[in-house]
């Protein structure tokens, strides 16, 4: 099964004069749409964007519940690009939007100014929404604009859904006509390109939806509604600093910690390393993610604060100490064959070396 839905703008209030048709939309695509909430730069070049809200509740009135705003990107500073992210969340905030997409146009009037998005834009707006805002973000690319235009960079580094945009002749029809008519779920909209394949293909801008104008735009989503619903509002499965903290600190975690053997080759532990070097690995590896999000967290001092209440890494000292306790119960042969197995011959006998130097010389 394809989804069907529409994305509108002012443009298409201004086509029906604000009478939309929302039950006739709705029974002729599917309970999604997409609206244009922002365009640019709140404090720059920021043209007007009409009726946002007006369109969120007349949809919502008629049941759609899956109701996304879009925005249309600008060049621009890292600053710029921070205040075009803030500008979106809170244009969707006030309608209860629950996704979001990027829009990556190259419009006559950003031509004009210089102000078309390239693909550093394009990124900056990607990470920063990642880093501030939990709802999905999909990016609007037309490959067009990434061949020619962008120098058909990597996509798969965005980690967003792409949209891909193919008209083709661009025929008239309703939704589902016009999708068929374009080749359906073999159409040229889902050809790969930057390494992505398109999440959803835009088939069509001069589509004759009901309910709506001659002239909308239309787009599919390969698979179920259940399957889009779940794409674009996931369970929130973030772990917050906070919840990191108390699994760390949590007696259960740490007696199940300390029951491990010492020397564990398998699930997925490196053969060249012991568990006490990977719980290292996973404690250094902690404060370096921490550090990130402590620059980049909106309360950096409470990040900070969680990362100096775990714990130190143990020193040589408390490994060699637990190396002792863990080999404790068992005979010597069998200590040696576990260390042997573990780091290999030549690494076992330059450790039997040492021991035996490190022993002749306590003597």
């Amino acid at each position: 099964m394809t989804v069907l839905y529409v994305d509108l703008s002012h443009h298409d209030w201004d086509r029906v004069k604000g009478e939309f048709d929302w039950a006739a939309i709705r029974r002729a695509t599917s309970p999604v749409v997409c609206l244009r909430a922002t365009y640019g730069d709140p404090a720059g070049y920021n043209p007007t964007t009409r009726h946002f809200a007006d369109m969120a509740r007349g949809a919502r009135a008629a049941g759609f519940d899956l109701i996304g705003g879009y925005h249309n990107l600008i060049k621009g500073d890292q600053a710029s690009i921070n205040r075009q992210v803030d500008y979106l969340r809170r244009t969707l905030d006030g309608v209860g939007a629950v996704w979001a997409m990027l829009d990556v146009e190259r419009y006559p009037e950003l031509v004009r100014n210089g102000l078309w998005p390239r693909f550093d834009d394009v990124r900056q707006f990607v990470d920063r929404w990642h880093a501030v805002d939990s709802r999905l973000l999909a990016v609007y690319l037309p490959r067009w604009i990434w061949a020619d235009h962008l120098g058909r960079p990597d996509l798969r580094v965005l980690h967003a859904p792409l949209v891909s945009s193919n008209y083709g002749t661009n025929p008239n029809g309703t939704p589902s006509a016009v999708y068929t008519a374009r080749g359906g779920d073999s159409g040229p909209g889902w050809a790969a390109y930057g390494g992505v394949t398109p999440t959803i293909w835009q088939y069509g801008s001069n589509v004759d939806c009901p309910g709506a104008s001659g002239q909308t735009d239309c787009n599919a989503y390969r698979g179920t509604l259940t399957q889009l619903r779940a794409l674009l509002t996931p369970e929130d499965d973030t772990m917050t600093p906070a919840e990191f903290s108390a699994i760390l600190n949590d007696p259960t975690v740490a007696a199940q910690m300390r029951a491990l053997p010492w020397q564990y080759a398998g699930g997925g532990i490196p053969p060249d390393k012991s568990t006490l070097n990977v719980l290292n690995d996973i404690y250094v590896t902690a404060r370096a993610l921490g550090a990130v999000v402590a620059r980049e967290s909106a309360s950096p001092d409470e990040v900070q604060a969680l990362l100096a209440a775990l714990p130190a890494p143990p020193t040589a000292e408390q490994i060699a100490e637990a190396t002792v306790r863990a080999l404790g119960g068992q005979n010597p042969d069998e200590a040696a064959a576990a260390i042997v197995a573990v780091l290999g011959p030549e690494r076992a006998a330059a450790l039997a070396a040492a021991l035996a130097a490190a022993a002749e010389g306590s003597a």
